[in-house]
Parts: structure tokens; C-alpha cells; sequence
């Protein structure tokens, strides 16, 4: 083998590697984004765990009155309020005896 074929081969050996770590940590990312409970607590700091760990809420109103909430917005020209929460947050109101 020539010098110049070597090079080739050991370049094409370091592409595929940088191919299958892009792999591995797209997997684990996609994962921790479906089961954001299960990330551990010293990736949860970051910012990346934060944004993993939180969804956000369009709420918005049609033009009969009925209001409508969902994880997009509306369409373009109508007024939204966009709500984000955390995965431990509850987002139900207390009853009202638990109220004060």
C-alpha cells in the first residue's frame, strides 16, 4: 500500500467513527427527549436538560368564542398566549376545598 492510500483509509476510518458517535449521541438525545424523567440529575442542569425538561402550551381563542389549547400555535393572525412548564408542575387548578 502506498503512503497516500494509507492516508485514504485512515480517513475513512476516522469518518465512519465521527459517524457512529453523531449516531450514538443523536440516539441518547432522542431518547432523554421522549423520557425527559429519566435524565440524570447533573445533565437536568443544564441548559439543554431545562429545555428537555419542559413543554410549551399555545392557548388561544377562535373567532365563536371556544377556546382552544394545544403544543402549536395557531395559524398566523391570531392572538396566542404561549405557556411553558416544567415536567413536575401541575397545571390543574386545586380543588376547591384544597383553595384558600
Amino acid at each position: 500500500m502506498t503512503i497516500n492510500r494509507m492516508r485514504h483509509t485512515s480517513k475513512r476510518a476516522h469518518l465512519r467513527w465521527v459517524v457512529v458517535l453523531l449516531l450514538v449521541l443523536g440516539g441518547i438525545a432522542g431518547y432523554f427527549k421522549l423520557h425527559p424523567e429519566d435524565i440524570p440529575q447533573w445533565a437536568a442542569r443544564t441548559s439543554l436538560g431545562r429545555d428537555l425538561q419542559t413543554t410549551t402550551v399555545y392557548k388561544w381563542q377562535d373567532a365563536s368564542g371556544a377556546w382552544h389549547v394545544g403544543d402549536a400555535p395557531p395559524p398566523p393572525g391570531i392572538d396566542y398566549e404561549a405557556q411553558t412548564y416544567t415536567r413536575d408542575s401541575n397545571v390543574l387548578p386545586l380543588p376547591p376545598r384544597l383553595q384558600r
